[in-house]
């Protein structure tokens, strides 16, 4: 995941008006004015924030027929599916941006064999409530377990982070090693670039650790 565009996707949804507007549209296809309406914003609001959601790719639009007989008009609809997640905690940073495809569903295809066939059990919409509900229920215990495994994760960066505060007195050092324990990366040229730095400098600096403090964790 690249750094700007986690900030981009940040800037972007920290505005209320533009989280709504997904919302609406992630139900079904709106135009503007319909969106002004539910929202109780101006028309001209709504465009703007449109605008700025389709320059990004999170929405298109297309030109259709108005339903009254007038003149065309902008309907638009989301154009991409990601997840937005931010961990923070005393020794936990990290943050993403990932995109749903449905060739990552793995353990669920029998739930995606139901929708796709048409077999889920009694009236249609009550039989999709009622699928939707067991879907919610295994999210909440798939999060418990993150959970779990975040308080884990945090435990062990806070141990390495301490030893590394303790017996690696210069800074520039300390902050590539908090890098490669946070990303796995171990590839100096990687390490150069995500610090916008020279890859020699890297090694340098690498090299110097493993020497000096004797540091190995490549």
């Amino acid at each position: 995941m690249e750094k700007d565009e986690f900030d981009e996707m940040i800037r972007l949804l920290q505005n209320r008006t533009r989280r709504r507007i997904l919302q609406l549209l992630s139900r079904e296809d709106n135009y503007p004015l319909e969106m002004s309406r539910c929202l109780e914003t101006s028309q001209q609001s709504i465009s703007k924030h449109l605008k700025k959601l389709e320059d990004k790719g999170l929405v298109v639009s297309k030109k259709s027929e108005s339903e009254k007989g007038g003149p065309p008009t902008k309907t638009y609809k989301l154009n991409r599916e990601f997840t937005l997640r931010i961990d923070i905690g005393p020794q936990l940073f990290d943050m993403g941006v990932e995109n749903l495809r449905d060739e990552d569903i793995d353990g669920y295809e029998d739930i995606e064999e139901k929708l796709e066939e048409g077999i889920i059990e009694g009236s249609f919409l009550e039989g999709h409530r009622k699928l939707i509900q067991n879907i919610r229920r295994e999210f909440e215990r798939l999060e418990k377990e993150r959970k779990y495994l975040l308080k884990l994760k945090e435990k062990a960066l806070s141990q390495a982070y301490k030893h590394i505060h303790e017996n690696v007195k210069d800074y520039d050092k300390r902050k590539i090693l908090y890098y490669v324990l946070e990303s796995g990366e171990t590839d100096p040229r990687k390490i150069a670039k995500y610090f916008n730095a020279r890859e020699d400098e890297i090694k340098k600096i690498i090299w110097d650790m493993k020497k000096k403090e004797d540091v190995n964790i490549w």
